[in-house]
């Protein structure tokens, strides 16, 4: 009977917020890519993102807000981090497990391009090249500590012989992905806007994701590039959801 204990507990975890927050990654040191980091501000509850800039230059900024015209430049690897876990990069320095650093890099991209071109009502329209008459989203890969598949392999058997409970032990397996992101003007590259966030993996019970070295970042950089979209056109002073600490999906 204690598997349903266990499940029961997961399906009301996410419904707490406070749960929900003590679960989530905290945010990492911002890198040289943001500009002005003394004056981030904790953005975390109001639009998902941990922290945000935006510049106090009147002029940038209306200039930013009337231009309806985006181009998503490639994502920059030059502030990536070395793996800082020790289980991930462990494995990643016998071989076990290989960077993808760049495949990932290209796939977040993928993902911030195709969430404006589902969204019914974008904000911006996305351009092939930037333009005076246009802004250009920068994006940077800070952190890629990649999910470690043998560990959660140990702590999925541990569930079913021990008890479910050993499944907080996929704290130490976990792997996590912190990026930050600029709009700027494509003429001046002056920025007006800037986010940074920190995701690691989900807690479950069982997903597949769990035993792919970055199935749940594919995940997290969709949640990152819907809530992006989603900021851009939402009201000031209405709040857009931050995604759950918790999954009981199987994938």
């Amino acid at each position: 009977m204690r598997f349903p204990h266990f499940i029961l507990a997961l399906v009301l975890l996410p419904a707490c917020s406070s749960t929900n927050r003590m679960l989530k990654a905290g945010p990492v040191a911002l890198s040289p890519f943001f500009e002005q980091p003394s004056l981030a501000q904790d953005a975390s509850r109001q639009l998902g993102f941990q922290k945000i800039w935006t510049t106090l230059d009147p002029q940038a900024l209306a200039a930013g807000i009337a231009k309806r015209k985006l181009y998503i430049a490639p994502v920059t690897l030059d502030y990536l981090r070395r793996v800082n876990r020790a289980i991930a990069s462990g494995e990643v320095a016998w071989g076990g497990v290989q960077r993808r650093e760049v495949e990932v890099a290209v796939r977040l991209r993928e993902e911030f391009v195709a969430a404006f071109r589902r969204s019914p009502t974008p904000y911006y329209r996305l351009v092939n090249q930037p333009g005076k008459d246009t802004l250009t989203l920068r994006l940077a890969v800070i952190e890629l500590n990649p999910t470690s598949p043998k560990g959660n392999a140990v702590v999925t058997m541990l569930k079913f012989v021990v008890t479910p409970m050993v499944g907080l032990a996929a704290y130490f397996t976990k792997g996590n992905m912190a990026i930050e992101g600029k709009v700027v003007d494509s003429g001046s590259g002056r920025p007006f806007f800037q986010f940074a966030d920190n995701e690691s993996d989900k807690l479950t019970f069982i997903n597949l994701r769990d035993y792919q070295p970055y199935g749940h970042a594919v995940n997290t950089m969709h949640y990152w590039a819907t809530q992006f979209e989603l900021m851009t056109r939402t009201p000031h002073g209405c709040k857009v959801k931050d995604s759950g600490s918790i999954t009981l999906r199987l994938n």
